[in-house]
């Protein structure tokens, strides 16, 4: 039977929490979860004192992977698409109001997202109205967005033009190609202007640096000196 115990230890004035699990294997093992939880497996006969040795060697692994994983979109209650529900644009948050209307349409009025529909009950129809017009409004602003980091990362970076593609993912806020193509999440125009500027300028580097080693960090750190405040305040919004 597994056991599955929570430890925590400070190294550097640094505090890290991780679950314990003890299993029948040989070797010791560390994994990062999307979730942020940090999880060590080990075989019964190791102390742990070593195991915490083990961790504290590891540390620098895991912060780089526990910065990984922040970036993914958190999950969130399923949406019932009704009056009164909030949903997010450019960080900021819209209540819908559903109308009747003749032909489906969303319309932006101060604090609110007005959708207009034949029926108030069509959830599946409300929901595509309201995908169509961010799809409209996302690539114009993730286009300037582009192009503002690609002007401020050229002291760094030397990158002239990039493809930019525009798709609903699920785990994470953007991806590139080693054809130079940046894919950005449809859900990032949820998101305020300086989180969507960091994910932008992450996959810019990216097109650099095609890893996250220590050199690759070092290069976001010049390009964005403030990406971790921007991470975190993404990491904290609730958008899928």
């Amino acid at each position: 039977m597994k056991d599955i115990t929570q430890h925590s230890l400070q190294e550097k004035g640094k505090h890290l929490c991780y679950d314990l699990k003890r299993s029948n294997r040989t070797t010791l093992e560390i994994s990062v979860h999307p979730d942020g939880r940090v999880a060590v497996t080990a075989p019964y006969d190791i102390a742990l004192d070593k195991i915490e040795t083990k961790v504290r060697k590891r540390l620098s692994w895991i912060e780089r992977n526990l910065r990984i994983v922040a970036q993914f979109p958190q999950p969130q209650a399923p949406r019932q698409w009704v009056s009164g529900e909030t949903h997010l644009y450019l960080g900021r948050q819209y209540r819908l109001k559903i109308e009747l209307g003749e032909e489906p349409i969303v319309k932006m009025k101060g604090s609110f997202f007005n959708v207009l529909v034949s029926d108030k009950t069509d959830v599946e129809t409300i929901q595509k109205v309201m995908e169509r017009w961010y799809q409209d409004h996302a690539r114009p602003i993730f286009e300037q967005r582009l192009n503002q980091c690609l002007r401020t990362s050229r002291p760094f970076l030397e990158i002239e033009q990039v493809d930019l593609i525009v798709r609903k993912m699920k785990n994470r806020w953007g991806s590139c190609t080693p054809t130079g193509r940046i894919i950005l999440n449809l859900n990032l125009v949820k998101a305020p202007v300086q989180c969507i500027d960091y994910i932008i300028m992450h996959e810019l580097c990216h097109l650099a640096v095609m890893n996250h080693s220590a050199k690759f960090w070092r290069l976001l750190s010049k390009c964005m000196p403030d990406w971790e405040k921007r991470r975190l305040t993404l990491s904290k919004l609730e958008i899928l």
